[in-house]
């Protein structure tokens, strides 16, 4: 070996020592340990495993009255592979102090597994708050639909983008309105963000709205865009389409 690889040896050896140190430090002051995460073991996961074909099964022979949509069957063969070793996985080696660990494919669903949504839910969070909402005041709007609707509406993904549409640029119109009543300069613009769930706190079928506004409306002054606030209505009545 020459004495070029030795000292190159040598150093990759001292750095990976480090590197091992810093996790174990950082292990013994936060407390917190990398866990490979094991769908496999969870109360969830036996319970879709072990009935899932049970449930076609009886819904094929007409002993259950319901139809699962074929995105909805997709999301749970998806999730029976979410997070094992068996279906895939990409081995992530440091460098530093050479070691790995694997890290299995996940299923990237939106609607079932919860290690997946959740994952998705603080990554939206995270973008929200760091690059998209300015740091000015905020307002958060709720949108439900009478119980005969709901069905028609989940089915429909048109008619409820179409109901979206017209109740976000109802409301931002309502903030743009009263701050030009309010003397705002120029060109005034609001703006949202808005989440769609389909299901209530118990299951139910019930595609709702929740919308975040800016608490009034952008304008330009001297060059700079500046909000300018309104007081928002009393009720829904106050927002006229």
């Amino acid at each position: 070996m020459s004495n070029f690889a030795a000292k190159t040896r040598r150093h990759r050896v001292a750095c990976g020592v480090r590197c091992r140190r810093r996790v174990a430090s950082a292990a013994r002051t936060t407390g917190v340990v990398y866990e490979r995460r094991r769908p496999e073991k969870t109360t969830l996961y036996e319970i879709v495993r072990d009935n899932v074909e049970t449930l076609y099964g009886a819904i094929d022979d007409g002993a259950i009255a319901v139809r699962i949509p074929k995105h909805a069957k997709k999301e749970l063969e998806a999730y029976l592979d979410c997070g094992l070793l068996c279906r895939g996985f990409a081995r992530l080696r440091c460098e530093r102090c050479e070691e790995s660990r694997l890290v299995t494919f996940s299923c990237k669903g939106r609607g079932f597994c919860p290690s997946c949504l959740g994952r998705r839910m603080c990554a939206t969070a995270a973008n929200l708050i760091e690059d998209v909402l300015p740091e000015v005041a905020h307002r958060p709007w709720g949108v439900t639909s009478p119980f005969p609707w709901r069905r028609r509406l989940a089915q429909d993904g048109a008619l409820f983008g179409v109901l979206t549409r017209i109740f976000v640029e109802s409301v931002e119109r309502f903030y743009e309105e009263r701050a030009a009543r309010r003397g705002a300069c120029g060109a005034v613009k609001s703006g949202a963000v808005t989440d769609v769930q389909r299901t209530s706190g118990d299951m139910r079928l019930n595609p709702h709205l929740h919308v975040v506004f800016l608490d009034g409306a952008l304008s330009r002054r001297r060059h700079r865009a500046r909000v300018e606030r309104t007081r928002s209505p009393a009720s829904a009545r106050s927002v006229r389409s």
